[in-house]
């Protein structure tokens, strides 16, 4: 019979989420099954629920079908995760559906489980390896890119094989072969997203600093495997490069005007990566709040709970910091250089800032806290880990629940209007329209506002109906994520100004509304 917490036990020991001591017990076989099989029901549960997301879009148009090119031609085309496209493509030629555009990354999700859990025990002892990926397992962030059709799972699968490899060589030795295998990791992980070429210039500091080979001969396999990844990913970098305003990196060159404008970077990005990292988008302001007029009143009414979600946090990361080992330091590395290069990159207006674009840091930051957590002394390192653990388990169930935080729900607005707009009236859809197109087949002309300026004030928002609507007696409209396009919330005020608006249909963020013009003379301005 094994004893309690080994690799064939079903349960970890009773203390394994407190005390200070250390142990050099593996997760446990058993463990590692069921937490992985709670984490396949978490990305599986409602995966084509949700309609589909702006980003998701952006999947579906590069690799639509019907769109006259081979696959080959619409892979290379994509710079925005292009192995995530390779693997999607055939899957909608089997079945254009939410479903398929989903399922790669739900597997992705899934599969990460236990590799991380594999890569846990060799960094840390039992009970935070245990801790570690049981709180990737629950976490929400990872849940929503789990079930999001974007690369962003496969970046963090891929991040973590890299990290396995790299101190797979580290400790036994970095031959050819190994080399080899991890420069495909590393090009997985750039595919994915080319945020992973952040990850690998962490590990390469790492590799200088912490494991630099004493002798020339063990110099080649460490070349192949750094470079081998760069190599492969080089023909979508070029690409990138052409597009992406790189002349903003070079000191005292202009960067222009912002990018996306309100997501412009601020030093707040980092607590609120933080927060997002272990809770998700659905704990405290939702994403439609927090790009309100006000809303700094709204993080106000919000800092008692956001301050009960940073204790554990914040306690697990300063303890697994002042904690770290040399061995473990590299954590830091990974977590700290691909933070550094993002907040170089934003504040340069290159890229803005966003948690998914660094979430190659994300399972390190889980690893840290967990690791942090398990250092305390034990009576409060189980009531933070119980802290913790149930604040995530809240925002999971704000996140499959709570329609405040749910995605905008353009499908339920496209049903609708097929059935109402029988008069083939135009519908004006700012910022969704190409997810309306998607799901719409109705009649009326769908107006776009793609390309136009946000809505800057109250006269910015008359002129745009006045030009929009110029002709028109009636018109649907649209509004879903309306914040990028009208962020101080002008458009409705202004369309009630021109004539008369009436709330039609109100989903999970999205409303409807059915708009007629004021008559002059018997007629439509």
């Amino acid at each position: 019979m094994s004893r309690p917490g080994s690799a064939g036990s079903l349960v970890p020991p009773s203390d394994w989420a407190a005390g200070p001591s250390i142990d050099r017990e593996p997760v446990g076989t058993g463990f590692l099954l069921i937490v992985t099989l709670i984490a396949a029901f978490l990305r599986l549960y409602a995966l084509s629920g949700p309609s589909l997301w702006v980003d998701e879009m952006l999947t579906w148009q590069m690799i639509r079908p019907g769109i006259g090119a081979g696959y080959l031609e619409q892979v290379f085309d994509s710079i925005q995760g292009p192995l995530y496209m390779a693997v999607v493509w055939p899957l909608l030629r089997i079945r254009d559906s939410e479903l398929m555009l989903r399922l790669p990354a739900a597997l992705a999700g899934i599969i990460t489980i236990p590799v991380f859990g594999i890569l846990m025990s060799r960094l840390f002892a039992g009970r935070a390896a245990r801790l570690a990926v049981l709180l990737l397992a629950l976490n929400p962030f990872h849940v929503w890119y789990s079930q999001e059709g974007r690369g962003y799972a496969f970046l963090i699968l891929f991040s973590v094989l890299m990290a396995l490899m790299y101190l797979e060589m580290v400790s036994t030795g970095a031959g050819y072969r190994k080399a080899a295998v991890f420069g495909l990791v590393s090009a997985g992980a750039a595919l994915s997203n080319l945020g992973g070429l952040f990850l690998l210039a962490a590990m390469g500091l790492g590799f200088l600093f912490w494991h630099r080979p004493g002798t020339r001969k063990e110099w080649g396999p460490w070349v192949l495997a750094f470079g081998l990844g760069f190599l492969l990913v080089l023909p979508w970098l070029l690409k990138a490069a052409g597009i992406w305003a790189i002349d903003r990196v070079v000191p005292g060159s202009g960067t222009g005007e912002a990018l996306r404008g309100a997501t412009t970077f601020s030093f707040m990005a980092w607590p609120f990566t933080l927060e997002t990292f272990f809770y998700g988008y659905s704990f405290g302001p939702s994403l439609g709040e927090l790009h309100q007029p006000d809303r700094m009143a709204v993080l106000r009414g919000a800092l008692p709970l956001l301050a009960v979600g940073a204790l554990p946090v914040g306690a697990g990361l300063l303890a697994g910091v002042f904690r770290l080992d040399r061995r473990r330091s590299l954590l830091l590395v990974w977590i700290l250089v691909p933070v550094a290069i993002l907040t170089f990159l934003a504040i340069r207006n290159v890229k803005p800032w966003n948690p998914r674009y660094i979430a190659m840091a994300f399972p390190w930051v889980l690893a840290l806290a967990a690791y942090g957590l398990t250092r305390l002394p034990g009576r409060l390192a189980l009531a933070l880990t119980v802290l913790l653990i149930g604040l995530t388990l809240w925002s999971l169930g704000g996140y499959y629940r709570n329609g405040r935080y749910a995605k905008a729900d353009v499908r339920s607005a496209a049903a609708y209007l097929e059935e109402m707009n029988t008069a083939g009236d135009p519908m004006l859809v700012p910022v969704v329209s190409s997810v309306f197109k998607y799901y719409y087949r109705g009649e009326g002309e769908i107006l776009e506002t793609h390309g136009l300026e946000p809505l800057k004030n109250a006269a910015a928002a008359d002129a745009f109906c006045r030009e929009s609507l110029a002709g028109k007696s009636d018109a649907w409209v649209v509004l879903g994520r309306a914040w990028y396009f009208d962020p101080r919330g002008q458009l409705p005020l202004a369309l009630a100004r021109a004539g008369h608006l009436r709330r039609a249909l109100t989903a999970p963020g999205v409303e409807v509304y059915h708009w007629t013009a004021q008559e002059t003379d018997g007629r439509a301005p």
